[in-house]
């Protein structure tokens, strides 16, 4: 029962580790993927995750979004369009994945076939109350949302949620590893000592019954190594020596 427990054990922290791994290529490719514009390309998607709640509940912050990537920047688009682009968060540059809610020209005024020349769109999160403040034309967008997530798996790609669930569990995996290597090795010399025995005690000429006992006591002898010495037995007053008789008094004169 316990090797089998043992065995399945050793399965699941398998299955588990080669998840792991498989998530770790992953991410890595995202990362390393990620050309001058900085939209990861694998496979010909871009997968992004979702760093706010703006576009809930189309998708959740955490989930990984996966889009295609823009190859013709004067392509057009419509109304309801989930597009990414390039924005300032906080000072910083950013992806941001937004819906578009108007088509419009350079004024902000519903877009005309025949006055106006270029299109520029208006996006906007699910969840916010206002519009994005800065309008987009299309060489600003490098994605379009394809309508598929990978839920929390854009948590993996924060610091946070790469070390609790990537570096930290392949740092159990590997003393895990460890100690079962160190385990084999005990079991693959005390195995190895046991045959070296049984080849001294089948050379010798001892009958078929001697060799069986030799075998068990040396079997006892491994199990017990390193055991406390036992105490000695405190030996029963009828095997103590006698005390010597006293000789009897000699008969007075």
């Amino acid at each position: 029962m316990k090797k089998k427990v043992t065995k399945v054990l050793n399965i699941v922290v398998d299955i588990i580790v080669v998840l792991i791994l498989i998530s770790s290529v992953f991410i890595l490719a995202i990362s390393l993927t990620a050309g001058g514009d900085g939209v990861p390309n694998v496979f010909g998607k871009a997968y992004f995750n979702v760093l706010s709640e703006s576009m809930e509940p189309t998708f959740n912050k955490n989930d990984m979004i996966i889009c295609d990537i823009v190859e013709d920047h004067f392509a057009e688009y419509k109304v309801g369009d989930i597009v990414t682009f390039k924005q300032d968060i906080d000072g910083l540059s950013q992806m941001n994945t937004h819906r578009i809610i108007d088509i419009v020209n350079s004024d902000g005024k519903p877009f005309n076939d025949k006055k106006d020349k270029t299109k520029f769109y208006r996006t906007k999160g699910d969840h916010n109350s206002v519009a994005d403040a800065e309008l987009k034309d299309s060489t600003d967008i490098l994605a379009v949302y394809t309508g598929s997530k990978i839920p929390f798996v854009g948590y993996l790609r924060t610091q946070e949620g790469f070390f609790f669930f990537i570096l930290l569990p392949m740092i159990i995996f590997f003393l895990y590893e460890g100690v079962r290597v160190i385990i084999n090795i005990v079991a693959y010399n005390k195995e190895k000592a046991l045959l070296a025995a049984q080849e001294v005690i089948n050379s010798s000429d001892l009958t078929e019954e001697q060799k069986k006992k030799a075998i068990e006591e040396y079997l006892a002898a491994q199990s017990n190594r390193g055991s406390p010495d036992e105490e000695a037995e405190p030996q029963d007053d009828s095997e103590a020596s006698p005390e010597p008789e006293k000789a009897e008094d000699e008969p007075q004169n």
